[in-house]
């Protein structure tokens, strides 16, 4: 089992650091904890890593070469991107604090799951994660079934905390001016992931 794990060691440490680290994906997360409590926000996380699986898997079989070929695709994603980060941002931010009086609900599995395919971080991380999959593949062909057995879980840990994070800090968000300011600094910093596609 080690001897299989080894040549995919630098794929999990960089897909865990990119995974884990503060994005779109996790500042929805915390929002969704936060907001709707962690069973309600378990169909959104699970869409996230089912979508991460999808485009893992897409990107290792043909994305990567299909971008090089066509530039205006990637173009096509960034625009996409940019508008969904920013109309969910926005959504975010101007969110009541009272979820039984609105009509917001949690992101749903499927339009999670779509969402990595307009997610500029997903999309990036995915892009660099590929390199790290084939040279493990050139070594190894047989290890395509470890690296698709291995994202799911992996995903998974990276991103639950930012969930449970936003579920622990519900009783501290009691207050609507605290509410106001985190939902505009979680929907500000979604929006703002936006950026990233263009520097």
């Amino acid at each position: 089992m080690i001897q299989i794990i080894q040549p995919l060691v630098p794929f999990i440490v960089v897909a865990y650091s990119m995974w884990a680290t503060p994005g779109p994906n996790n500042m929805m997360l915390t929002y969704s904890g936060a907001r709707f409590g962690m069973k309600a926000t378990m169909p959104h996380l699970a869409g996230i890593v089912f979508g991460t699986c999808i485009l893992n898997l897409l990107a290792i079989l043909g994305l990567k070469p299909l971008i090089a070929q066509w530039p205006q695709l990637l173009l096509l994603l960034k625009i996409v991107g940019s508008i969904w980060l920013i109309i969910i941002g926005w959504k975010m931010a101007h969110a009541s604090r009272a979820a039984s009086t609105s009509e917001e609900k949690p992101m749903a599995f499927v339009a999670a799951a779509l969402f990595q395919f307009a997610n500029p971080k997903a999309i990036s991380a995915t892009l660099a994660l590929v390199s790290l999959v084939l040279v493990a593949l050139e070594e190894n062909p047989d290890l395509m079934w470890a690296v698709m057995l291995i994202i799911p879980p992996l995903s998974f840990i990276s991103i639950l905390p930012w969930a449970i994070a936003g579920r622990s800090i519900r009783q501290f968000l009691s207050t609507p001016m605290r509410w106001k300011v985190f939902t505009w600094l979680t929907g500000g910093l979604t929006a703002a992931c936006a950026l990233f596609l263009w520097i």
